[in-house]
Order: C-alpha cells, then sequence, then structure tokens
C-alpha cells in the first residue's frame, strides 16, 4: 500500500476513493472499502482519502487522541486490501478552502474518477460542503457515491465509539469497530511491584496521542510475533500495565499489542499488598473464566 501526504502520484489517476477521517475504521468504514473495492474490480486502484491531522482537532482546538493513530490506521487498511492513502495536511489554510476549491484540490492533485463518501459527509469552510454539494461540484471531474451510515442501535461513528470506550463499555464499542480495540507500543521498565507479589507485568508505552479506555481492569489478548495469550490488563490514564496469563518470557523493548476484550472492574484503594494481592488473583481468575 502506497502512503502519499500532498504529494502527486499516478496511481491516484482513475482511481476509486474514499474520503473522510476514518478515526477508528469502524463497521462502516470498513463497508466503504468494501464497496470501493466492488466498484474497482481488479482494473482500479482503490484509495482512502483523509487528513493530518484531522480536522476536529484543529478546527475545535481540542488534544489530539485518536482512536488509531496514522500507522494503526495504515496497518488496518493495508489489511482490508486497500492501495494508497492519500493525506492532505490540514491546516487552518485548507480548512478556510471554499467547497469548489477543495473540489479542485482534488481534481488536480488526485485524479480519481469515483468518490464514495457517506451521506453526512461535511467539507470546505465552515463545513458548508455537503454530499449533494460534492456530487453536483463534481459532476464534470468524477462521479460522487454517496452511501448510507450503517446502523446499529444507531449511526455508527467515530464519536459513539469513543464516547463507549471512556465509558468503559469495551465489548459495545468492539461491536461497533469490528474487531477488539488495539493497543500497541513498546515493553519499558516498570516498578516490578508485579513480580514481588507474584504476578509479573510487562509495562506499554502507550503513544500519547492514543485514546485510552475508563481506568479499570480488563480482560485482554495480548499479541506479539505469532504468539497469543490471555491477560489481565491495568489502565490508568497513559499507564497499561498487563499479567499475561501462562507466561514467563523476556519481553523488554519489544513491541507488543493488546485487544481488549472486557471491562472486569475500576480501580480501587486496598489496604495492604495482601489485599491487593488477592484482589489480583481475583481479576486473573474472572479473565480465565
Amino acid at each position: 500500500m502506497k502512503i502519499l501526504i500532498n504529494k502527486r502520484n499516478s496511481i491516484t489517476k482513475n482511481s476509486i476513493c474514499a474520503i473522510g477521517s476514518f478515526d477508528g475504521v469502524h463497521r462502516g468504514h470498513q463497508e466503504i472499502v468494501e464497496y470501493l473495492k466492488k466498484l474497482a474490480w481488479s482494473e482500479k486502484k482503490t484509495g482512502i482519502i483523509t487528513f493530518i491531522p484531522l480536522p476536529f482537532f484543529v478546527l475545535k482546538r481540542a488534544p489530539i487522541f485518536y482512536l488509531t493513530p496514522w500507522k494503526e490506521k495504515e496497518t488496518i487498511f493495508r489489511e482490508l486490501g486497500v492501495d494508497f492513502i492519500y493525506y492532505f495536511a490540514f491546516t487552518k489554510k485548507f480548512a478556510a478552502l471554499s467547497p469548489e476549491q477543495f473540489v479542485k484540490r482534488i481534481t488536480s492533485q488526485i485524479k480519481p474518477s469515483v468518490v464514495a463518501v457517506g451521506e453526512n459527509f461535511h467539507f470546505g469552510k465552515d463545513r458548508k460542503g455537503t454530499a449533494k454539494m460534492l456530487q453536483k461540484l463534481a459532476k464534470k471531474f468524477f462521479a460522487v457515491e454517496i452511501l448510507p451510515c450503517i446502523k446499529d442501535d444507531g449511526t455508527i461513528s467515530s464519536t459513539r465509539v469513543r464516547e463507549l470506550l471512556l465509558l468503559g463499555h469495551i465489548r459495545a464499542a468492539n461491536r461497533l469497530l469490528g474487531r477488539a480495540y488495539s493497543i500497541s507500543g513498546q515493553v519499558i521498565k516498570g516498578k516490578g511491584k508485579g513480580q514481588r507479589l507474584g504476578f509479573p507485568t510487562i509495562n506499554i508505552k502507550v503513544p500519547k496521542e492514543k485514546l485510552m479506555p475508563l481506568d479499570g481492569v480488563y480482560k485482554a489478548k495480548v499479541l506479539f510475533g505469532t504468539e497469543e495469550f490471555l491477560g489481565a490488563l491495568f489502565c490508568r490514564h497513559d499507564l497499561i500495565e498487563v499479567h499475561i496469563i501462562n507466561y514467563s518470557g523476556d519481553l523488554y523493548k519489544r513491541r507488543v499489542n493488546v485487544k481488549l476484550l472486557e471491562r472486569i472492574r475500576g480501580l480501587k484503594q486496598f489496604l495492604d499488598d495482601e489485599v491487593l494481592k488477592s484482589a489480583i488473583a481475583k481479576d486473573i481468575q474472572k479473565v480465565i473464566e
């Protein structure tokens, strides 16, 4: 899969593309990719047109917390069979483009034959452009396919997934994502308290822009290389600590991927180490069960 940032490349000419933020690459996004592949058959390239950083974080001046940071998003789209991702660098100047100027950017820099968007797609200055307007403005340059939103007790959206994660509803979030919410990072040195209590853990350095779920203890799967183990995961703000069940190797400095499956409980204060040790043992038993 080719990655392009504000750069012309012949791979995009006459391609079948979709435009959007695609944070999380949830089930709705996956449906769009499948639609692109059906349109393209084996004759044309499929592409994702998106933005760095995402418009929401620039326009709302909000702290940047992605469901899927760039590299993670790229990995998922590669696995889905997309041929390229084209990033527009999203700045205040780019945000000020009129709907007409935005269409010209797509036409001159990408030259697609078809562009698919969701029915709630907005673009251009003050988000004045709509999916219908895009269809009208692009008529001479490329076809625009407007796709209905995917429903699951309401519209599936990145915002809903974020809300569910922040509330600790991991199973519901995973249902909308179509896969387990995952956190990847390098194993770093911890304080060794888990080891002293008889439950050795790995500490994972999480990218600062990654959205963390509600603090608590989670059932998880830990993947490294070709191996996969169950784990009891402790999450607090930007700290991820995992006891890997039935594993005793050294993962220091290795990169691991942790998939969150279910929230077991919230965080608690314990009177002493013996009480904490008992609580950890119960957490691990719940994970196993």
